[in-house]
């Protein structure tokens, strides 16, 4: 007979593991050159006109929405401002709120997809990770 795995319990473990053998890495800010704020040369003073009625047009030309693709390099410049302007904890609930965001957006659901979300939701539970992750799935 074969004895049911508990990925839960599995995934706890794994976790402590790794957070043992990690090591704190150096603040990156002692390591990227200080970007210094480009000059903003003095605005041009402009005599003022007299201004002209608006000419009404026949028809206004639909206005296009801009859509900004997404790149991994401008999610990462995002991640980065984002790190900057909220910093240590607040930034990992954030970063948290968002991947769980993104993977519950998939139409189906894959394994892959389950275990990132649990991985977040043990992340973000703490001492209390079983009851977030039971909560979570119960409201699904």
């Amino acid at each position: 007979m074969s004895k049911k795995k508990n990925t839960l319990k599995d995934l706890d473990e794994f976790l402590k593991q790794q957070a043992a053998t990690l090591v704190t890495p150096s603040p990156l800010s002692g390591q990227l050159p200080a970007e210094a704020p480009a000059p903003v040369p003095p605005a041009p003073v402009v005599a003022e006109a007299p201004i002209a009625p608006p000419v009404p047009v026949a028809a206004a030309p639909q206005a296009q929405s801009v859509v900004q693709e997404v790149t991994t390099d401008g999610i990462d410049q995002a991640l980065q401002t984002l790190y900057r302007r909220e910093g240590g904890p607040a930034f990992r609930r954030k970063l948290y709120d968002i991947i769980l965001r993104a993977a519950e957006t998939a139409g189906e659901t894959l394994p892959e997809d389950k275990m990132l979300i649990n991985t977040v939701l043990y992340l973000k539970g703490g001492d209390q990770w079983k009851e977030t992750i039971r909560t979570y799935w119960r409201n699904k």
